[in-house]
This record gives C-alpha cells, structure tokens and sequence, in this order.
C-alpha cells in the first residue's frame, strides 16, 4: 500500500472556532464546522487529482460532530423544540460521508469509524483488492472553549483534519511513502498517535514505525 498525497490541517483554538468556509475550494450550503473541517482536509489532501469513482471513503472521529450535536440536544431537550431539518441531517455521521462523495464524485463505499485504527486494517483491505482510499481523521472542538475544557480536561484545544490518499501502485506516477509490516497486535504501552505520522510525512526522515494500541506498520519514504 503506498501514500500518494496527504493534508495536515492543524488549527489551535485561541478565542473562537475559526470560520473553516475560508479553507474551501468550492463553499457548500448548510454545512457546518465538522462538515467545513473535514472538506476541507479533503481538498487539500486531493487537489487537483481525478480520484477513481469507486474510491472508499473513511473518516475517523473518536467525538464526532460535537457543535451540531449540542444544538439539536439544546433544541429538543431545554426549548422543548424540533430541531431545523439541517441541523438534524448534519448530526447524522453518513451526511460527512456523502459531502466528500458528491465533492469529489465517487461512487465507492463510505464508513465512519471511532479512530484511526479502526479505519487503517479495512483501507489497507481495499487497497489490496486494487481500490484507492481516502482516508480522513477528523477533531472539532466544541465552540464553548470553557465547556471543551470542562469536558475534555485540555489545556491547549485543537482542531484537525488530517488525510490520507492511499492506493496500490501507480504506474508513471512516484508515491511519497510505502506501508510496510503491517501487523495487527493488541498493546498497553503504545508509543504512537497518528498525528505523528502526518509530522513524519512532513519531515525530512525516511523512515517511521508507527506503534499503535492495535496495529503496527512502517511507513518508508521513496
């Protein structure tokens, strides 16, 4: 399996969310911060490419749309209101989904995962079976900083859309990595996040081994 292009979207929150409409190609209506960020990341980690149609997309979030989330319960349990259709509709993890597919038209399959290793193993499927992957780990803060930290005990807040474009190989076309020993193993002592791979892509260094709680592999730069 090899990277052929990647996106490292990393934005500390100071004050407030920033507006994510900003970072778009191409602005989409409804949408909101979660849907923003992660289209975002995906047009900077696609550019110009023409993906294949039945590209998977995976997107991984281990909080999800928390923003969205918050209104819809604000609406439905204190005003004792319906939510705005929306509003609903942008709770709903698939709607991520279909905003990349219609984006980049494609027609392959789309899952939303809790975290980046549950996402990995299953791409790494596809690509074995002659598919291309984008694969995408995504993290809103809550706009409410003072509740972000009440929830989360964080000190410094930060939003991310990191991605992946992974394939088997392209002929006439140079990769930026290889995934190599790939194995799946259960450990208590992980030594890695997957922000560090992206850091890595970014870095002069050839070579990574990424230790997680339930994979391993190396990542080899060409």
């Amino acid at each position: 399996m090899y990277i052929y292009s990647f996106s490292n979207i990393t934005q500390i929150v100071k004050d407030k969310l920033s507006d994510k409409k900003i970072l778009l190609n191409k602005k989409i209506n409804r949408s909101d911060n979660f849907i923003n960020l992660t289209l975002a990341g995906a047009e900077q980690c696609v550019k110009e490419q023409k993906l294949p149609k039945d590209t998977s997309i995976y997107i991984a979030s281990h909080n999800g749309n928390l923003n969205t989330t918050l209104k819809v319960l604000d609406t439905i349990f204190i005003q004792k209101k319906l939510p705005m259709p929306f509003n609903f509709l942008n709770t709903v993890n698939s709607i991520k989904l279909f905003y990349i597919a219609k984006r980049f038209e494609l027609e392959g399959k789309g899952i939303f995962v809790d975290s980046f290793e549950s996402a990995f193993p299953q791409a790494l499927v596809d690509v074995r079976q002659g598919k291309s992957v984008l694969l995408g780990v995504v993290t809103e803060a809550i706009s409410d900083l003072n509740l972000h930290r009440e929830k989360f005990g964080a000190g410094e807040i930060v939003e991310s859309s990191r991605w992946l474009l992974l394939s088997p190989k392209i002929i006439d076309r140079k990769e930026i990595a290889k995934v190599e020993e790939f194995n799946l193993q259960r450990s208590t002592t992980a030594k890695n996040l997957e922000e560090e791979i992206f850091l890595f892509l970014e870095s002069d260094k050839k070579e990574f081994d990424f230790q997680g709680k339930s994979l391993s592999f190396q990542l080899q730069k060409s």
